[in-house]
């Protein structure tokens, strides 16, 4: 087994990996226009959690989308959890990211 798909080997997964790695043709996940027009209309809220140390995603990939079409998002930036932060206490991560988006907590800036 070779590379960062070493534990896909045996299992004929590897091309796959190979395959999803290199397509460059994915469609848009979401419309940015339509997210940033529902933000600064007012009409809907949100807040989102950010992994400072995130394992699986670059903290330099979130600024792009938090700082453009996510620019109203109240945004809980933390290195207190890791990628599975809503599994080890998403009570907590919940009740923080509603209060933000409610205005109830306090948002630092």
């Amino acid at each position: 087994a070779d590379g960062e798909y070493s534990q896909l080997s045996g299992h004929g997964l590897k091309q796959l990996a190979e395959s999803l790695a290199n397509k460059s043709d994915w469609p848009a996940l979401y419309d940015t226009s339509q997210i940033k027009r529902i933000l600064h209309e007012g009409t809907s809220r949100a807040a989102a959690a950010v992994y400072y140390d995130d394992f699986y995603v670059d903290f330099d990939c979130c600024r792009p989308v938090i700082e453009g079409p996510m620019d109203k998002c109240k945004v809980y930036i933390t290195n207190e959890f890791q990628h599975s932060g809503l599994r080890d206490d998403g009570a907590s991560i919940f009740l923080k990211l509603h209060g933000m988006a409610t205005g109830a907590t306090r948002v630092p800036s």
